[in-house]
């Protein structure tokens, strides 16, 4: 089995990126790895009246770096020394093969299987498939 130096972990507030998230926190506590976490802000699945007020984006861009943050957080409070965040706006897919994977150049991707269908700008898991069949480095689809 390969040993992960540099973990990428792909989050939204999900239960499979919770999932996710709590397998690459463990796996890069066991094996001292880095942990990048990253979130995706979806401006295309704002209406078209939350995409013309500037304070309705910049609340949910907060919005998605809280998210980040608080994983962050957690990942420190178990114990994590090198912990760091990538916050961006696209397609999540596309914006993590394109733009976070050539970034932070990770051995391992790890993202949750669905994301959650309700939670109308952060759907990141339904883009899985996609991801583990484009991404440069190991996949691994946590459900």
């Amino acid at each position: 089995m390969n040993k992960f130096n540099c973990i990428l972990v792909a989050v939204d507030d999900s239960k499979d990126s919770k999932k996710a998230f709590d397998y690459a926190v463990t796996y890069a506590l066991e094996h001292e790895a880095k942990l990048t976490i990253t979130t995706i802000f979806e401006i295309n699945r704002l209406n078209v009246y939350e995409y013309l007020t500037k304070e309705t984006i910049a609340a949910h861009k907060e919005q998605t770096i809280a998210i980040a943050e608080d994983y962050r957080k957690k990942a420190i409070e178990k114990g994590l020394k090198e912990v760091t965040i990538v916050v961006d706006e696209g397609s999540p897919s596309q914006t993590i093969l394109s733009t976070v994977i050539p970034a932070v150049k990770p051995d391992l991707l790890v993202c949750g299987s669905k994301g959650d269908a309700n939670h109308t700008p952060l759907v990141l898991g339904s883009q899985a498939a996609l991801m583990a069949k484009e991404a440069h480095c190991s996949v691994l689809i946590v459900r």
